[in-house]
């Protein structure tokens, strides 16, 4: 069983990355709103062509996949809150890896991110 020494220097930087990273997750979900919003104007411009209704309906796939990803981010870096938060003493036995938390959400930056400038090239094209 491994033992971690966690001081609350470290705690306090774990939380307030924890609310950077919650930031940036309602960041993210309001240009996914903003984006859903540009997907319903290019369907209205182009409903009647199928390949563009088709990549409509695939970036909506996208957005609530990403949504849905945004959610269970939260989650982990909730409960991961929880954990630094019942820890009275700075030596905790089985402390969740932060960098899990972190590691995850770096991923989910970086592809919201690619995902984002592919479409604003896609919306800009058909708008």
């Amino acid at each position: 069983m491994t033992t971690f020494n966690i001081s609350l220097t470290d705690k306090a930087f774990h939380h307030q990355e924890h609310k950077e990273w919650f930031s940036q997750l309602n960041f993210y979900q309001d240009e996914i709103k903003f984006f859903q919003n540009e997907l319903l104007t290019v369907l209205h411009e182009h409903n009647n062509h199928l390949s563009i209704v088709e990549l409509v309906d695939e970036y909506r796939d996208i957005f609530m996949k990403k949504l849905r990803q945004i959610d269970e981010l939260r989650m982990h870096i909730i409960l991961h809150e929880k954990t630094l938060v019942k820890m009275a003493d700075p030596k905790m036995e089985e402390l969740w890896e932060h960098s899990e938390v972190r590691d995850k959400f770096t991923e989910f930056v970086q592809e919201f991110e690619l995902t984002k400038g592919n479409f604003k090239r896609f919306a800009a094209h058909y708008d």
